[in-house]
């Protein structure tokens, strides 16, 4: 994931999109949250909750994720990610993966957490109800990994 979020932000086609995103969004030009709350509504809204193929583990990049306009939850962290980067979000990123399931205790999901002008702000687009900033609650296991 990591990989292709820094290689994503250097693809024109995610920047392009970056770019957009926060212009529509009406996010003001040297506002990083702002503009960081907006690529997040981006791809919390526009960006469509699909499951990956039955039985296998895959990561997309993101710019075939923007080219479909769907992916699962570590391909949605990971167009997030690439997004800020490209037009230059000096913020830390990090993927935490949580395990929700009481049964097997096995990670099951994956967000972002940025650090960004002394802030710690959580970014999990899997469901629209979720706002900037809100975190999954009461995880049975979970592991911040730098994006």
């Amino acid at each position: 994931m990591r990989q292709l979020a820094d290689r994503g932000s250097r693809d024109l086609s995610v920047r392009e999109a970056a770019i957009q995103a926060v212009r529509s969004d009406l996010a003001e030009g040297h506002d990083k949250i702002s503009q960081l709350g907006s690529l997040y509504r981006f791809v919390r809204d526009r960006i469509y909750f699909v499951g990956d193929i039955y039985g296998i583990e895959t990561i997309q990049s993101p710019r075939y994720t923007l080219s479909i306009g769907a992916g699962d939850c570590d391909d949605r962290a990971t167009l997030l990610v690439a997004m800020a980067r490209s037009i230059g979000i000096p913020a830390e990123f990090k993927f935490k993966v949580v395990a929700a399931n009481p049964q097997t205790h096995a990670f099951s999901h994956v967000y972002v957490v940025a650090q960004l002008g002394g802030r710690r702000i959580a970014m999990d687009p899997t469901y629209h109800e979720n706002a900037f900033g809100w975190e999954l609650p009461g995880a049975l296991r979970s592991a911040e990994v730098r994006a």
